[in-house]
């Protein structure tokens, strides 16, 4: 004598597809938790070479400055001008031109 029960059969299967639900999803996020671990340290890495970038343009920023303002010093224009032959206008004749 055959028993048959579909609600039991019905019931294994949907506990059967909720568990493989479940173990899917699991997986997908695993994946994707994976993923954006990998961005990030990505992420970090290019950060931290750009502020050693960004460092090494400070230091030559810093440089340049230096070299300008070592070169409008007042002394050293004073230098160069008796070095070329320059003399100071007194009376300074100003030229305006009107558009």
């Amino acid at each position: 004598m055959t028993i048959i029960k579909p609600n039991e059969q019905r019931r294994e299967s949907k506990k059967k597809s909720l568990v493989f639900l479940a173990i899917g999803i699991l997986v997908i996020s695993v994946v994707f938790c994976g993923a954006l671990y990998s961005k990030t340290v990505d992420i970090k890495h290019e950060i931290s070479s750009h502020k050693e970038l960004l460092r090494e343009g400070k230091v030559v920023n810093a440089e340049l400055r230096n070299t300008l303002f070592k070169m409008t010093d007042p002394q050293m224009l004073e230098k160069i001008a008796e070095e070329k032959g320059l003399v100071e206008d007194k009376n300074p004749q100003w030229v305006f031109a009107s558009l």
